[in-house]
């Protein structure tokens, strides 16, 4: 009896070793992984996000939301700029503006922080499903290859996009956590919850994909009956709560025409009559491969493993990251209007495949794969950054490979392509540092796949992709302040002051936020007695303003309207008389198309 005790008494205190030494080494991995994550985050997506200044209408057109939450009071539906209808839902811009109020301002940070902060976590909550399906390699690995796809940036913009993503992330995740407990009531109000909350990140679609996705992953597994499990009456019961009682009091607020806001937004998105984005259903196969470079040089490898492992993809969890990639990613494909940013919601998904895959080659139990398939993606992938280093020596040294490339872009990118060469030019060691690195890197990775030493690779593309991700942030900042029309603006507020100010015509989002004021087309004849008076023209609409001794340019802006170049600067024009202006201007103005009217209007003399 004695000695039975003491056997278990060392059994019991082995398992209390043998757990301590678990905890240790789970606490080892938290304290080194997820800093390690934090820090590449923090270098990627929150450096300098507010010291880039807003330059196109899309960030802009959402801070405008944020500011008139943060001014008016208005939570439900914001006019932006005192009369327009947001397209999207406010679960954006309600985060942005609950930064703002706590340092009572809306800027560039503010608006930018909520993407910046739900890409960092949506990358936590990656690496911690690969960490539980897989392992510690399989986690990091895909948190690693998720913040260095280049798509994923879109956590630094003020932008919807990335708290849609996030969400649907969440729903995901949270769905495969259900099914492999078997559901639950209180589970299902959680599901119902995050959906909900997907809903009002951007309309419809957030309730659509994820039902769609887990519909058909439950088609795949031939287990429809889980269904009754989901408790779906509460699930869709608590998202309409959610998601229906913001359309409701949307709809009280905004009447018709909210609700012709909805339908357009939605409804012509569906049936392709949206202007804007028409493309091809094949679209997204080049630009996935390219926004996820140079892990996508693996992609084949990783379609060779799940063939190969196919019996066996419901056991290691695959079958559900499959059917989620390739649900989001036909979803998408099927509708003629295409942007890049539609399929983020898959970019985890292909991340945690790559995970799983990376985890079976480093303990070398992948079933039967070629590994030379491996091994020329390996080498393919040391070559591209061999390229890189070639072409950053050559632009440094005078060559301009960059102009190469005009003939593929078009007139905007040119634009942009010239600016970049002469910002190449202004930071000549930044360049030189960035293509030793690169040339260096490249090689080391050479000898990494003849040592088939996997993990030094993976990890040395990794900080290669996180120092050129960096130098292309650090360009993107300078690119951004030299299009940008805020020093323009600062001028504009200055001169101004509480003078009633207008736009002739074409109004504009970045303009509008920088005045920190709403700002309404001009409509002759003004009745104010206030004079004078300002109104801001493009520089093409005062083409058709005959010069005259009331009117006077006070202020150009030297950025040109990126979007638009056609517009060329932006002028501040101060009208001493309300009658100042010509009554055949605004028929000059619907005439701008016409180019002999172009060439014949008189040009004004930028100071």
């Amino acid at each position: 009896m004695f000695v039975i005790y003491n056997d278990q008494l060392a059994k019991g205190s082995r398992i209390q070793m043998q757990s301590g030494e678990l905890l240790r080494r789970r606490l080892g991995v938290w304290l080194v992984d997820v800093p390690l994550i934090v820090g590449v985050s923090l270098l990627l997506f929150f450096r300098g996000i507010g010291e880039t200044p807003f330059y196109d209408k899309a960030e802009a057109r959402e801070a405008l939301v944020i500011w008139e939450i943060h001014n008016s009071g208005n939570w439900i539906l914001p006019l932006r700029n005192g009369e327009e209808i947001p397209a999207k839902p406010p679960f954006y811009h309600w985060l942005g503006a609950l930064v703002s109020m706590t340092v009572d301002r809306v800027d560039e940070l503010t608006a930018r922080l909520p993407s910046a902060v739900l890409g960092l976590v949506g990358i936590l909550l990656t690496y911690a499903t690969g960490v539980l399906l897989w392992g510690r390699g399989a986690g990091l690995l895909s948190a690693l290859v998720l913040s260095t796809s280049f798509e994923w940036r879109t956590a630094r913009a003020a932008r919807v996009d990335m708290a849609l993503t996030f969400v649907l992330l969440c729903s995901f995740l949270f769905f495969l956590y259900q099914y492999r407990t078997r559901g639950g009531r209180n589970k299902a109000i959680v599901l119902g919850f995050l959906v909900g909350l997907a809903m009002l990140a951007k309309g419809p679609l957030g309730f659509v994909l994820p039902c769609f996705t887990f519909l058909i992953f439950l088609w795949s597994k031939r287990d429809l009956a889980f269904l009754k499990q989901l408790h779906p009456i509460t699930a869709i019961s608590v998202c309409a709560l959610v998601a229906g009682s913001w359309y409701l009091l949307a709809l009280w607020q905004g009447g018709q025409e909210f609700l012709f806001m909805v339908v357009k937004e939605n409804v012509g998105t569906v049936v392709g009559k949206e202007a804007g984005h028409p493309h091809p259903f094949w679209w997204y196969i080049p630009y996935l491969f390219q926004n996820m470079a140079p892990w996508s040089l693996f992609f084949p490898s990783i379609g060779v493993f799940l063939y190969r492992y196919r019996r066996k993809l419901a056991e290691e969890e695959l079958l559900y990251l499959i059917v989620w990639f390739a649900t989001v990613f036909i979803f998408f494909s099927v509708f003629s209007q295409k942007r890049t940013v539609y399929i983020l919601s898959a970019y985890p998904a292909m991340a945690l495949l790559f995970g799983a895959w990376w985890h079976k080659l480093k303990d070398q139990s992948l079933p039967g794969e070629p590994l030379f398939i491996t091994r020329l993606a390996g080498y393919l992938n040391a070559g591209s950054f061999l390229i890189l280093f070639a072409m950053l020596i050559l632009q440094v040294t005078n060559q301009r490979p960059l102009d190469y490339l005009n003939p593929m872009l078009d007139e905007k990118d040119q634009a942009d392509l010239v600016r970049v060469a002469a910002l190449f030019a202004e930071h000549r060691f930044t360049i030189l540092l960035w293509s030793a690195l690169c040339g260096l890197g490249g090689i080391f990775l050479v000898f990494a796949v003849r040592k088939n030493a996997w993990g030094t690779f993976m990890g040395c593309t990794a900080a290669l992709m996180v120092i050129s991700l960096n130098n292309v942030q650090t360009f993107d900042t300078a690119l951004a302040k030299q299009y940008s029309i805020k020093p323009f603006m600062n001028r504009v507020v200055a001169i101004v002051k509480d003078a009633p100010l207008f736009f002739y015509k074409s109004e504009d989002y970045p303009v509008m936020f920088y005045a920190g004021r709403h700002i309404h087309r001009y409509q002759p004849p003004l009745k104010t007695a206030s004079s004078p008076f300002y109104i801001l023209f493009w520089e093409k609409e005062w083409r058709f303003i005959r010069e005259n001794e009331s009117l006077s340019v006070r202020a150009t802006s030297q950025s040109t309207d990126r979007q638009d170049p056609e517009r060329a600067h932006l002028l501040l024009v101060e009208v001493k008389t309300p009658d100042a202006l010509p009554s055949g201007a605004q028929s000059a103005l619907n005439n701008a198309g016409k180019s002999t009217a172009l060439d014949r209007a008189p040009k004004a003399n930028f100071p």
